[in-house]
């Protein structure tokens, strides 16, 4: 006896698996965006604390008796280098809580997980 279309899953239930797949990779997009963020937030608080370190030492020898236009010239690097590094870091707290909210958004949204919605025998 062959087996018959009967023992296939409806279209219903072939289009219902199909949206809770892409349901399923839109969210894990979503948390794979949120690991990068958190691991650019940690590359920029290593970048930012080391710069930190790097403007109060040129601060220091700026301050001393023979310190000449290029101690003052790091100084001017060294406080731009900190300026962009925290505008960075801005952005990406901006970028991260977007993200949260999205995750969130979508968690509690029809295609998220805010429902209990099964098929098939279980």
């Amino acid at each position: 006896m062959t087996k018959s279309s009967a023992d296939d899953p409806p279209d219903a239930d072939r289009s219902d698996r199909d949206a809770a797949r892409a349901s399923m990779l839109a969210r894990h997009r979503l948390i794979e965006a949120i690991i990068r963020n958190n691991e650019a937030q940690l590359r920029n608080d290593s970048a930012r604390g080391g710069a930190e370190i790097e403007l109060h030492c040129a601060l220091r020898d700026s301050k001393l008796p023979d310190a000449g236009t290029e101690a003052t010239a790091e100084v001017e690097r060294m406080t731009a280098r900190l300026r962009q590094l925290r505008d960075e870091h801005e952005r990406l707290v901006a970028e991260r809580e977007w993200l949260n909210a999205s995750l969130l958004e979508f968690d509690a949204g029809p295609q998220g997980g805010g429902h209990n919605h099964r098929t098939g025998n279980a």
